[in-house]
């Protein structure tokens, strides 16, 4: 296995976890890290790509930082993995989106959610059309805040550009999408409902639709107080519901997805209680899955598939459009 020099840009909770996975993979030569925190081998990000001269770096810094470095190591030479969201706002995806233009290098965004077992188990069901057409998604996704939560760079816009819309919610977006295609916003409500001191948002509220008429609904919150990650997706011949999600914290519960086929006239009276067909998830691979792809596409020139530029855009656009269109 050919070795891909690497060097990590921000090592809060995000980098020292790609630095397992990396090392676990067994084709990166982790060669500098990088954090302002000064424990690390530098603490200037430009520095640290014009000194150790990486084919490929992480960035996993703040969302104000991710535009400037993405663009620089681009225009360095680099292949970039950039975590979500794509930057602060649009604009900050857009000069990514043209230095990458420019570019013959590989960029992949970090839309973990699309590797998880029950997701992949989701896609394949909507693509083999076992179910009928898929007419309908809802999907809440909430955790609770913490005792410093206000005080938090998450919270504060010029860091983040937004709140738990960003920070969270945008994996649900980018879910939406790549079961169900382009969406547009039909209407969107942005609140502080609990967390007064917040200057952004505890709790979004947002309906889109699809061109052919398809309906998908979003609540992202940071005051569920339960973690919860759930999507109900209703096809014309069936029902499947997606439960839990395997993390790091074991918060959001056991990962699993349930389907029922359509019954108007069942033999045994079920009606409206059909038999399920369960699968739950004990192992997330998720991680090596990720990595594995941005790998091949370095070293083998295999294109990107979950963590385009394209999907990034596209999650932005809709973020951008929820916030403006409250």
């Amino acid at each position: 296995m050919s070795r891909i020099r690497t060097a990590i840009i921000g090592m809060g909770k995000m980098g020292r976890l790609r630095a397992d996975v990396l090392k676990n993979h067994g084709g990166f030569e982790l060669v500098a890290t990088c954090d302002i925190d000064g424990n690390w081998d530098y603490t200037d990000w430009r520095e640290c790509v014009d000194k150790a001269k990486p084919e490929a770096v992480f960035i996993c810094a703040i969302n104000s930082v991710m535009a400037d470095a993405v663009t620089f190591a681009l225009e360095s030479g680099v292949h970039v993995f950039c975590e979500k969201p794509p930057g602060r706002n649009l604009f900050d995806t857009e000069r990514m989106e043209g230095a990458y233009n420019k570019s013959s290098k590989v960029l992949k965004f970090g839309f973990n959610h699309r590797y998880h077992n029950s997701i992949i188990e989701t896609k394949t069901l909507i693509d083999a059309n076992l179910l009928g057409n898929l007419v309908c998604v809802r999907g809440v996704y909430g955790k609770a805040g913490s005792v410093t939560f206000d005080k938090e760079w998450r919270n504060n816009p010029k860091l983040s550009g937004g709140g738990i819309l960003l920070d969270q919610g945008i994996h649900m977006l980018d879910l939406m999408c790549y079961f169900m295609g382009d969406l547009s916003i039909q209407h969107s409500s942005v609140d502080r409902l609990v967390w007064d001191n917040l200057q952004t948002e505890d709790s979004v509220f947002a309906v889109l639709r699809t061109d052919c008429g398809k309906i998908a609904s979003l609540h992202s919150s940071a005051i569920q107080w339960k973690h919860k990650f759930d999507m109900d997706l209703i096809f014309t011949e069936g029902f499947v519901a997606l439960n839990g999600l395997l993390t790091g914290s074991g918060s959001y519960g056991e990962e699993r997805i349930t389907y029922y086929r359509k019954e108007l006239a069942p033999k045994d009276e079920r009606l409206g209680n059909p038999l399920e067909h369960t699968f739950c998830f004990d192992n997330d691979n998720s991680w090596d899955l990720e990595i594995e792809e941005f790998y091949n596409a370095v070293r083998k020139g295999k294109p990107i598939i979950n963590g385009t530029i394209q999907d990034a855009k596209r999650a932005m656009m809709l973020v951008e459009g929820i916030y403006e269109n409250t």
